[in-house]
Parts: C-alpha cells; structure tokens; sequence
C-alpha cells in the first residue's frame, strides 16, 4: 500500500518499507494472486476474507487480520471479471 510518499508492505502485523513503486509490483507480481484495488493499494488474493458494500454503494476488502480497504469506484468491473474468472 501506498501512504503519503512511501510504498510499503505489511506481512503479518509488521508494515516495511518497499523500494519500488506499486506500478512496479503489480507488473512483477502474480496476476493469479494479487489484485490492485485502488491508485495505492495491491492485495494478495488468498488474504480476502469477503467484500462489504459500504455506504453509498462503495466496496470495501476486508482481510483475515480484519483491516479494512476501500475499492475504488474505477477497479470494481476489474475485480468482479477477477473473481468470474477464478470460479470457474
């Protein structure tokens, strides 16, 4: 996730610092495990415990730990092809 100037990575409940940009990651990354949700944020698939809708019709990912991340209005048709596309 991305927070103010830095890009950082959380693992468990510790958050490091990353030196590349989210652009990057998402390139090097697995398309088949992770999914960007938002311009500042890449979650890994197997760590979505379920999708909330939120107030207004906005989405919301929460994870195993219980944090919570607000989709972005633009990456909902993305993640919804995704998730179509992992059922079958």
């Amino acid at each position: 996730y991305a927070d103010e100037k830095y890009n950082y990575c959380k693992a468990n409940s510790n958050s490091y610092r990353v030196k590349y940009t989210l652009y990057e990651l998402e390139q090097t990354l697995s398309k088949n495990e992770w999914i960007r949700i938002s311009h500042s944020c890449i979650l890994n698939v197997n760590h979505i415990k379920c999708f909330d809708i939120g107030t207004v019709g906005s989405v919301v990912v929460v994870l195993d730990d219980n944090s919570k991340y607000d989709v972005s209005k633009r990456k909902i048709k993305d993640i919804m092809k995704f998730l179509k596309g992992r059922r079958l």
